[in-house]
């Protein structure tokens, strides 16, 4: 099957069950129908976020109800379909449980018959990819005939953004990730990295559907705040999915990494056009969407003095930050962090915490993201500040 960049976007005032159904139905009959991407008998991937424990209502999450509406269509149709991610722990049936309850997915099993993953292998192939040689991937999405990739549209602190694109990073099991981040620590390397996941699973994976009735804002993908948006969004072509969450956002595509990325890699035309079905895009637009900046850390100060090269880098770039009074000692954020940054200390009280060596950090914001507790801040220095005019 040949992808195209139609991108189908369909008003969805909430979550009630009924209106998401009819807007899910009306996305795939704009683009042709549930029978362009799924034949009868096949077992499809539901692909969702679940990036950690969180309730429907936090926006962290693909939302259960938008989960129902795409399975509803594929069992209609003859099909079958079951749920599967890799939140940012360890992946195993007693981590993933607790995350697919809080989520909502196991209501949908429990009530409706959809699915769970029970399959907690990974598999690693070899891939001629443009970063990568070899793959660790979830085994449930090796077994699947087809990957439907149901994301969130989020703002990120690493990516600046969360749609798509970077939903399919959750192919690779738990803490692999941490490796991942580690081995590919600028955004180009990155985001090239997750157009070889991209590229490896090709027509298998077909269809991209973004849950945008309430996306986030501020410190995505986990403690941001929800914002209204009123949007599925649907494509063959995860770039134009997320070129259209930027316009949504209000932002230029152009400052995204996924974005760039995409037209280095070639899915996106030189000036980002493609076909937009259903309602007017600039009926969903907001213009006070509080984006985040993607973040391309490099050491400015690797040329001056030793001494020097701390202060300087804190002052003109972004960090994580972790107040030791706020910190509740779990561990979570030293147990991920893929440079060893993060190490726990005690003090004079007893009181665990966490503390940062920046540096070794490199800003992946792995910490921040899966920190339960959300304590961990992202804090910007005064040139950095200075220097983008408005960044906190």
């Amino acid at each position: 099957m040949t992808k195209i960049d139609d991108v189908a976007i369909v008003k969805c005032e909430n979550y009630e069950q009924e209106k998401v159904d009819q807007a899910v139905q009306r996305a795939f009959d704009l683009l042709g129908g549930i029978q362009k991407f799924v034949k009868k008998g096949q077992n499809v991937a539901l692909k969702v976020n679940l990036v950690h424990k969180a309730n429907p209502e936090e926006a962290t999450t693909t939302h259960p109800a938008v989960v129902l509406a795409v399975a509803k269509i594929i069992k209609g149709y003859g099909a079958d379909c079951f749920i599967v991610d890799s939140a940012g722990g360890l992946y195993n049936a007693g981590a993933m449980a607790p995350i697919y309850r809080a989520s909502g997915m196991t209501d949908l099993q429990e009530k409706y018959g959809i699915n769970i993953n029970d399959n907690y292998g990974s598999a690693t192939v070899d891939f001629a990819g443009r970063v990568n040689k070899k793959l660790i991937l979830l085994d449930a999405l090796e077994k699947a005939d087809i990957i439907f990739n149901l994301c969130k549209l989020k703002t990120h602190g690493f990516t600046g953004l969360s749609n798509a694109v970077k939903n399919m990073f959750g192919a690779i099991p738990g803490l692999i990730k941490v490796e991942y981040h580690g081995k590919f620590q600028n955004l180009d390397s990155f985001n090239d990295n997750l157009y070889d996941i991209h590229d490896y699973y090709g027509d298998k994976l077909c269809l991209h559907i973004s849950d945008a009735v309430m996306g986030m804002e501020g410190a995505g993908p986990t403690h941001g705040k929800p914002r209204f948006i009123g949007a599925i969004i649907m494509g063959q072509n995860p770039s134009t999915l997320d070129v259209t969450g930027c316009k949504i956002m209000n932002i230029d595509p152009l400052t995204m990494p996924t974005i760039t990325a995409g037209q280095r890699n070639g899915y996106l035309k030189e000036d980002l056009s493609y076909t937009l079905l259903g309602d007017d895009l600039q009926g969903f637009v907001i213009k006070d969407y509080k984006s985040i900046k993607p973040n391309n850390f490099t050491p400015f100060a690797s040329n001056v003095p030793r001494f020097l090269q701390g202060p300087i880098n804190r002052w003109m770039t972004q960090r994580p930050v972790i107040k030791p009074k706020q910190c509740k000692g779990c561990s979570k954020c030293a147990l991920h962090c893929p440079m060893k940054a993060i190490e726990m200390q005690t003090d004079k009280k007893g009181k665990r915490y966490a503390k940062i060596d920046y540096n070794k950090c490199i800003r992946c914001y792995c910490c921040q993201e899966l920190c339960p507790f959300g304590v961990v801040k992202i804090k910007s220095g005064w040139l950095y500040r200075l220097r983008h005019r408005g960044g906190k």
